[in-house]
């Protein structure tokens, strides 16, 4: 018979037989090494990455048979193409009225009239001045007064700006005087917040090319932004509400950002690299971005600004893109931005004015 303190012994080496059996069992077994483990991270990540991807599916699919919107929407960063206004022959100015129910277009070629459409893009009047055919006028630029609504046209031919009444009606001519000897060449133009008129001027050689700031009713000049030289046909241009001045300086591929005392503080460069400039005609802003059209990159560049007129704009992404269908520029010149977020942008060569909205 076989006593208690024998029992132990064979149970204790039983058990000593087993542990010595499992080590050798592991022993036995290959180690992982670091890239398995690496590649088993990955295939489990991926395993992970697939059943999230299905869970949205199944989610798209049953909120599309409840009827309900698939995905909450989420605020894209850059606009999508909406619509056209077509009826314009080479538009290069645009402008909506501070009400937004109308938009008015320069054209250069053909009546070279300013037609003005509703904010559905049918056309309800023109705008040209009392006396000259359309060979002997060319409107560019158009700007709508935030206070009077009054309408005012640069017309390079004829070295003046029109000015119109709500209603269309033909009011003056404005002939603000040159920085050398003879007449200034008004080209763009933009209202700043205490209402005065900012306009171009690229009268002259490049050293007497400047902005000139003027009253209100424009006859009256204010002060003069730019030293000599410093700007090479600067198109347009736009102020915000805390009068910090946006110039596209065009031949110098430049937008030069200017503060309220009009020194310049800093300038988004011409380039190739990304939000690097060409070719800066039209020039709008709208809350805490800025919209430069590049007219030979055929797109619109849109930029982040941060507040501080200081700190260079942030690019965000362009739109548009060379070519003849819907949401393609050739030659686009100038840009809009009504009360309602709508973007109006003219496509020269493809004789329509594009509607954008986010």
């Amino acid at each position: 018979m076989t006593t208690e303190k024998e029992s132990s012994a064979a149970v204790a080496d039983l058990l000593h037989d087993a542990g010595e059996a499992g080590r050798a069992d592991a022993a036995d077994q290959p180690r992982l090494t670091d890239a398995a483990r690496k590649r088993r991270r990955r295939k489990i990540a991926a395993l992970g990455g697939i059943g999230v991807a299905l869970a949205i599916v199944i989610l798209i699919i049953i909120r599309a048979l409840s009827g309900s919107n698939p995905l909450p929407s989420i605020p894209s960063e850059l606009p999508h193409h909406v619509s056209d206004i077509y009826g314009v022959n080479q538009p290069m100015g645009v402008a909506v009225s501070p009400s937004g129910d109308r938009v008015y277009v320069t054209e250069s070629e053909g009546s070279r009239l300013v037609r003005v459409f509703d904010s559905s893009g049918h056309q309800i009047g023109t705008l040209q001045p009392n006396s000259g055919n359309g060979s002997f006028r060319l409107p560019v630029y158009v700007a709508v007064s935030p206070k009077t609504e009054e309408v005012f046209v640069s017309d390079r031919l004829r070295e003046a700006i029109d000015v119109y009444s709500p209603s269309g009606k033909y009011l003056r001519a404005l002939r603000p005087p040159g920085s050398s000897s003879g007449k200034a060449n008004p080209l763009g133009l933009a209202f700043g917040p205490e209402g005065g008129l900012y306009m171009t001027d690229v009268g002259g050689s490049r050293q007497n090319h400047r902005v000139l700031v003027l009253g209100g009713s424009g006859s009256k000049s204010l002060r003069t932004i730019g030293s000599r030289g410093m700007f090479w046909f600067p198109n347009g241009l736009a102020v915000d509400g805390k009068g910090d001045l946006y110039v596209a300086d065009s031949n110098d591929g430049r937008v030069a950002i200017f503060n309220p005392a009009g020194k310049l503080v800093s300038a988004i460069a011409r380039g190739v690299g990304e939000g690097d400039l060409a070719l800066p005609r039209g020039i709008a802003i709208s809350g805490d971005r800025l919209f430069v059209v590049d007219t030979t990159a055929q797109t619109v560049k849109v930029f982040h600004l941060h507040g501080n007129v200081a700190e260079l704009p942030t690019y965000i992404g362009s739109f548009g893109g060379e070519g003849i269908g819907n949401g393609q520029f050739r030659y686009p010149n100038g840009i809009a931005i009504g009360r309602n977020g709508r973007i109006y942008v003219t496509d020269r060569q493809n004789a329509r004015v594009q509607v954008w909205e986010y």
